[in-house]
């Protein structure tokens, strides 16, 4: 059960940690506290654990000093801002076709892509963006909005890595808008956003190369405390301590499908650079952050299931709204949005996120 702590925020007490939920109104705050108990049972786990939810989507954040549990840490996923060169005026059609016209164009372009053998997809799990712009799929300039980290495709097992052949052609998400209302000039400016200017939302995973990846080591983790070995856990969380073989192979297989997730955004950017050059002009990626995995921060692991790593200043989209993160919540933010109360934006009253620009997906039609 929760209770009213602040404004837009409840609290509850979990089994080892206290669980602080960010959510509209308490009928939200009290699904999203029942999701986000397993986290407050992590051994080592530092309160409290944090959550934020929407009616419709949630997520959770749970840092430990001692152990990694693969079942508190979604796959990643890399999120994408794109914006146009020219404005909606010039498009040669209303905004709202443009996703139609984007997928026909996917739908062709997609034929001439180049494909991954397993050697490939293990590339890409080394390198991530860095190893799709070998293959000139990025711009070189993009390549500091997707950093590597330091992954490991051994870690990922071969079913993991069979499935990142299949996995690399998959679709990802897309939503299609147009610059609205600037809510805060200097950040807008930060962005290069000005009224008017269509906008591309892109989300791509790491399909079931990041799910196969994080099954196995739970099963792994799982069968050794079956088996008597003293992991400092128990059945009903598996979780790794931290400095062992299997939290070591957790966190290098996570990473590696991060990676790999990077490098379909950047296929995916390339694919729709050539798909609306000849309506848009150019597309100039602006922002790009991180859903899901696991961090070292600050001696702890951080684990995040369907937040986004936001630090301070960080900027990315959370539902139609370009904001940037305060650094709440082990510096996790939701990038799914919630319905504005009474003119005012959960999110931002609860000190998550500050709002820079509103994207509209009608362009203003009405």
């Amino acid at each position: 059960m929760v209770e009213h702590a602040e404004e837009y925020g409840w609290s509850g007490e979990g089994e080892g940690a206290e669980i602080l939920v960010y959510a509209p109104d308490g009928e939200t705050a009290g699904r999203a506290f029942e999701h986000a108990l397993p986290a407050a049972r992590l051994p080592g786990v530092e309160s409290p654990v944090f959550a934020a939810a929407s009616p419709t989507q949630s997520g959770h954040v749970a840092a430990s000093a001692t152990h990694a549990a693969p079942d508190l840490i979604s796959p990643p996923t890399r999120g994408l801002l794109l914006v146009a060169d020219t404005g909606i005026e010039n498009l040669g059609m209303p905004p709202r076709d443009v996703a139609d016209f984007v997928l026909r164009g996917l739908a062709q372009t997609g034929l001439s892509l180049p494909v991954l053998n397993e050697a490939g997809v293990r590339r890409a799990c080394e390198g991530g963006a860095a190893a799709a712009a070998e293959d000139g799929l990025i711009e070189e300039e993009d390549l500091r909005r997707l950093p590597p980290v330091e992954g490991d495709p051994d870690a990922l097992g071969r079913r993991a890595l069979a499935a990142g052949t299949r996995d690399w052609e998959g679709r990802f998400g897309l939503e299609v808008a147009v610059v609205g209302e600037v809510l805060d000039a200097d950040g807008a400016e930060a962005l290069d956003l000005r009224p008017g200017m269509l906008a591309l939302v892109v989300r791509v995973g790491g399909g079931d190369l990041g799910r196969l990846a994080l099954g196995l080591h739970r099963d792994r983790i799982f069968t050794r405390i079956r088996a008597g070995a003293d992991l400092g856990a128990e059945d009903d969380l598996p979780s790794a301590p931290a400095g062992s073989e299997e939290a070591a192979d957790l966190l290098a297989g996570i990473r590696a499908a991060a990676n790999f997730a990077d490098a379909r955004a950047a296929r995916a950017v390339y694919a729709l650079r050539r798909v609306l050059r000849s309506v848009a002009g150019g597309l100039d990626l602006r922002s790009s952050w991180r859903i899901g995995g696991v961090e070292e921060r600050d001696g702890f692991l951080v684990q995040r299931k369907d937040l986004a790593a936001a630090g301070e200043g960080d900027a990315l989209i959370s539902g139609g709204v370009a904001a940037v993160g305060t650094g709440k919540m082990w510096r996790s933010a939701p990038p799914f949005g919630t319905p504005e109360d009474d003119g005012r934006w959960p999110w931002e009253e609860a000190g998550l996120l500050e709002r820079w620009a509103v994207l509209d997906p009608t362009g203003g039609e009405s």
